[in-house]
């Protein structure tokens, strides 16, 4: 539910689900939005963010993400459906490699026409399709390998020409997940070294391709001087334009 003294009751609120790959990611997304609320302007629409993890770990998560197409079908509608049921018309899906996994776009589309009601799906890759013509060479940290080729082909939807210096690592999620510090994370894992690594590469900026880096989101940018792009921000000006 909503959580603030300061928050007029008249004012609308929304349902939003928020699907991640684990339940820590899933935490981070609805913690993302209720940090929103708190900063929205007085006439805002405010969300109310509904917790839904796709698995119950990151392992499940990597399976899940391989699985066919039906599968993953299968697995969407049992998430969804539910929740449209229960009132929810906007899902943000708080996961990078969750996003190229699965054809969001068109599932929204199939659900619309499914349920007769306008069903809106925000994605990571729906913000990178739109910042593809915005840089020529950029850097992107991606949970795995799978998330980083399908940010590189949203970029190029839009851009042919643009230049993607990638990485995938599964180990820096595991290791949010379990707790380690964001100082401890960047040295551990030579993220000073790979950033400037990207930036030796002509990098203009970073993309923190996958929604639990934000995480250390402010200890990297001790470490580097190029610009940090959290996709997230982006999906909820989009989310919020809506209204």
């Amino acid at each position: 539910m909503i959580e603030s003294e300061n928050i007029n009751v008249m004012r609308e609120i929304r349902k939003v689900t928020v699907i991640a790959g684990t339940p820590v990611d899933t935490k981070m997304g609805v913690d993302f939005i209720k940090r929103k609320n708190t900063l929205a302007e007085e006439d805002a629409v405010l969300f109310d963010p509904r917790y839904c993890p796709v698995s119950e770990d990151c392992d499940a998560q990597i399976k899940f993400q391989y699985m066919d197409d039906d599968g993953k079908r299968a697995a969407m509608d049992a998430l969804f459906d539910p929740e449209i049921e229960a009132g929810t018309r906007d899902f943000f899906i708080y996961c990078n490699s969750l996003s190229g996994a699965f054809g969001f776009d068109e599932y929204a589309m199939h659900k619309s026409a499914q349920t007769g009601e306008d069903i809106r799906i925000y994605t990571p890759l729906q913000v990178y399709r739109a910042m593809g013509k915005k840089h020529g060479r950029v850097g992107v940290m991606a949970a795995n390998n799978l998330s980083a080729h399908g940010i590189e082909e949203a970029f190029m939807a839009t851009n042919p020409d643009i230049y993607v210096v990638g990485t995938g690592n599964m180990g820096i999620v595991s290791a949010i997940e379990e707790g380690l510090s964001p100082k401890v994370i960047i040295r551990s894992f030579g993220l000073k070294e790979m950033a400037a690594y990207m930036r030796a590469s002509g990098a203009e900026a970073i993309i923190l391709g996958c929604t639990h880096f934000p995480y250390f989101k402010e200890e990297l940018a001790e470490v580097t001087d190029l610009p940090l792009i959290d996709p997230a921000d982006e999906m909820y000006k989009a989310m919020l334009e809506r209204y």
